[in-house]
């Protein structure tokens, strides 16, 4: 079934939207974090969470660390039903003109190398593979590709 989309509004997690991004998590990722990891790094003034918000549903969220002028993406996730609306690029322009005004020179991100959509996505807006992290994922266990693209122009 698909969900049809209203305006789209990337806005800063809030407590409430919690369950609904734990959620999303759980039903995209197969080794998913655990609930309270939300909050732990909700709590962390580095890490930031935003959710992409459609006729008051969370379709989508992302997760990303910045410090000393780099940034991480560590989640994107959109749910299921709600695939192929762009949702994912908006939240990725989101976070680079955040890390951007944040004065970061860099972003890296891990991904999965059978994620291929992901992959794609990723090396459209200019990231290019850096290394492997061998070993990296659970369930199943797989390396990771770990992306970067630099934010200097």
């Amino acid at each position: 079934m698909s969900t049809v989309m209203t305006e789209l509004k990337i806005r800063a997690m809030k407590p409430r939207d919690k369950e609904a991004v734990v959620a999303i998590e759980n039903d995209v990722f197969s080794d998913p974090w655990p609930d309270f990891a939300f909050d732990r790094k909700n709590n962390d003034p580095n890490h930031k969470f935003i959710v992409a918000q459609s006729d008051k549903k969370i379709v989508g969220y992302a997760a990303y660390f910045v410090d000393l002028g780099e940034a991480r993406l560590t989640n994107i996730a959109v749910a299921s039903d709600c695939r192929r609306k762009s949702i994912a690029k908006s939240l990725l322009n989101y976070i680079l003109d955040s890390v951007k005004k944040a004065d970061c020179r860099f972003i890296f991100l891990d991904v999965r190398p059978t994620n291929k959509a992901a992959i794609d996505l990723y090396r459209k807006y200019g990231f290019e593979d850096a290394y492997i992290r061998p070993g990296y994922y659970d369930n199943p266990r797989e390396d990771a590709i770990v992306m970067m693209k630099s934010l200097e122009n």
